[in-house]
């Protein structure tokens, strides 16, 4: 991998201890050569969402910039209503695919849009904007408040731009189906996102997905003595299959509308 995903990957298994326990469950000897796709969060302050031609402060222009620099081309876009956020994703041969989702700031209440932006103002110049993750100091009482309307929010206030998950590809586990997998993990006792089912996905729509529940880290809040623990990120895992004899490589919206919930403590 290069040096910004080799800086990605570092940061992910600092937040993600749940990586290890993986490796050694399915006994990976590198678990970055077997990744499919590696997913980022952000927000956007347009009202339409994705605009290709101008870079803005944040957002999916901002993240994917130095993908596109390093021959990545954009494929398909995403939308997920309920959850107010635009997606897409790239692809560059022989490297992981790149997913983004952005949360429209525009459809959400002036509060959440004023913190996050007040926040993420902090450090838009950054130009390690992709490694970066949070550099504004945090209220657990603003937290909450931010989970009770958005809990894609809630994360981004507290993590600020990193990478959500990294995703094995399971078409490159010769011992393993997704199926194997998840009976795996949980023999070894990792619990799993079993929101919409522990497996989205079927074979016939030529993607089945699974991950495991975000880890957590203890977050040091300006406003409360003791630090708590917070969601963090998670493991995915892809199986694809062909469709009309060509690999399908795209994102199916319902499943990764579950994905997403991986974060929440709800669902933890």
């Amino acid at each position: 991998m290069d040096a910004i995903i080799q800086q990605l990957w570092k940061n992910y298994l600092h937040s993600t201890p749940t990586v290890k326990k993986v490796k050694n469950t399915l006994q990976l000897e590198n678990y970055d050569s077997f990744c499919d796709h590696i997913a980022f969060r952000t927000l956007c302050t347009r009202k339409l969402g994705i605009t290709k031609r101008i870079a803005g402060d944040f957002g999916i222009e901002k993240l994917s910039k130095k993908f596109l620099l390093q021959g990545y081309t954009i494929q398909q876009e995403y939308f997920f209503k309920k959850k107010k956020l635009k997606a897409i994703h790239l692809e560059k041969k022989n490297a992981p695919k790149i997913f983004i989702s952005e949360l429209l700031l525009d459809q959400c209440s002036i509060f959440l849009k004023n913190t996050l932006l007040k926040a993420f103002d902090t450090c838009k110049n950054e130009e390690v904007i992709l490694t970066k993750g949070r550099c504004w100091d945090v209220s657990y009482k603003v937290y909450k408040e931010l989970e009770r309307e958005s809990e894609y929010a809630a994360w981004l206030y507290v993590h600020g731009h990193r990478v959500n998950h990294f995703t094995i590809n399971v078409n490159q586990l010769e011992k393993y189906s997704i199926e194997d997998v998840c009976m795996q993990l949980k023999t070894s006792g990792i619990h799993l996102n079993t929101s919409g089912g522990t497996i989205k996905g079927n074979e016939s729509i030529g993607l089945k997905q699974a991950s495991t529940l975000a880890d957590s880290i203890l977050v040091k809040f300006k406003d409360v003595t003791k630090a708590i623990r917070i969601p963090s990120c998670y493991v995915e895992f892809a199986e694809r299959f062909k469709i009309n004899n060509k690999q399908f490589n795209g994102f199916i919206t319902n499943s990764a509308d579950k994905i997403f919930q991986s974060t929440n403590r709800s669902v933890a």
